[in-house]
């Protein structure tokens, strides 16, 4: 199921009807089809992870990257097996054990926190007897929040069949759903069996009706971001030069200052995304020409997601360099009347900017795996539903 480079090159052309395997494959016997206008997108961000290996792009991610079908398009996969130090982008132990014991420190009250720390604990060698890891990420672009464009029922029920033939050892998973993108889906896999397992709490405004924008916080930062000596830069106007540089900001803010789980994103990652707009990157650039804040956006069926924000972490907090990069992104997003979909964190900094909550959720199909395995991820699902959920809610995460 790995595709070649000319493989690739030829199935954004040519992709046949629903299924998932590779050329030669029986799913390529049904025939040709119309191809879907996402793929060339698909294409030209897998390509290169596939033939060089994610590592080369995403430092701190260990994976297999192929591509399946469903019905007319083409969807990126991650395949693993343990890799218990990888990113949480293609890694449920790290976002349920690693991941949950960093966010200990938003708790103010150390009792919440032992005990949270304690179910953790517990959890920690449960999930790695169950094999948590071993797994098969679909539609993974390896970011913070995956975007999906409709996939028809019919379609996720026959890629469900094959993904569980081709991989009988391995949970197959799908990140990044909330029932303000994704409920027609997230009804389907539910109705194919799929359970459904939080992950975290997102924030989105709705660009279509921006009335955000007359927010208070919203208005003091579009006047911060008119009288601020930084000079906006466009797409089409950063340079070469300046990947190190939007490395260097994002490892500021992202790794350093958040968390070393988040995905670190090498040069050619941002070269790759920059030169075939993947990413539409901006920044805000001092009067000697040096990039002090950057926000990469990636757009998908509609909807806005930011994956990539850095900016220069040892000037002074009221330079409000983060506030400048939020309000480029608020205002683009009611420009173009999309959703803009603001992923998880600095939750007070959003709810005072009129984000609106809602919960994340992985959907995951276990049918075929052994009874233990079930019974862990079962259990892992009541458990974050019948307690994740509420204190995520509760303390506004």
């Amino acid at each position: 199921m790995t595709q070649p480079a000319e493989s690739i090159e030829r199935q954004a052309g040519q992709t046949p009807r629903s299924g998932a395997g590779a050329e030669g494959s029986p799913s390529n016997e049904t025939g040709q089809c119309k191809n879907h206008p996402a793929n060339k997108m698909t294409v030209a961000y897998t390509k290169p992870l596939i033939g060089k290996g994610a590592d080369a792009y995403i430092r701190n991610v260990r994976t297999k990257v192929e591509l399946v079908r469903a019905g007319e398009q083409l969807l990126p996969v991650t395949v693993n097996e343990t890799e218990y130090d990888n990113s949480y982008v293609c890694s449920p132990y790290s976002t349920y054990v690693s991941y949950a014991l960093e966010e200990l420190v938003l708790f103010k009250s150390e009792l919440l926190k032992g005990v949270l720390r304690g179910v953790i604990g517990i959890l920690s060698p449960l999930l790695k007897r169950a094999r948590i890891n071993r797994n098969v990420h679909v539609n993974n672009w390896l970011l913070s929040t995956n975007l999906y464009e409709e996939l028809p029922k019919e379609d996720v029920r026959v890629l469900t069949a094959d993904l569980q033939e081709r991989f009988p050892s391995h949970a197959v998973i799908f990140r990044s759903l909330n029932e303000v993108t994704n409920p027609q889906l997230m009804k389907d896999l539910t109705g194919l069996g799929w359970i459904l397992v939080p992950s975290r709490q997102v924030y989105f405004f709705e660009g279509r009706e921006p009335d955000y924008l007359h927010k208070p916080n919203n208005v003091w930062d579009q006047k911060l971001l008119r009288r601020s000596p930084l000079r906006i830069v466009e797409h089409e106007e950063i340079e070469p030069s300046d990947y190190p540089r939007i490395v260097e900001l994002y490892e500021d803010l992202y790794i350093r200052k958040y968390s070393r789980l988040n995905p670190r994103f090498t040069e050619a990652y941002i070269a790759n995304c920059h030169l075939h707009g993947l990413l539409r990157i901006r920044g805000l650039r001092d009067s000697s020409g040096v990039l002090q804040g950057v926000i990469g956006c990636f757009d998908k069926a509609g909807v806005i997601t930011a994956p990539l924000v850095g900016y220069n972490t040892a000037l002074p907090q009221k330079e409000g360099l983060y506030r400048m990069l939020m309000s480029l992104v608020l205002t683009r997003a009611a420009e173009e009347g999309k959703l803009l979909h603001l992923s998880s964190g600095a939750a007070h900094f959003k709810r005072i900017r009129g984000g609106r909550p809602a919960i994340e959720y992985s959907a995951v199909y276990i049918r075929h795996l052994p009874l233990r395995r079930r019974a862990v991820w079962l259990g892992l699902s009541h458990l974050l539903n019948g307690v994740g959920v509420p204190v995520m809610r509760k303390y506004r995460l």
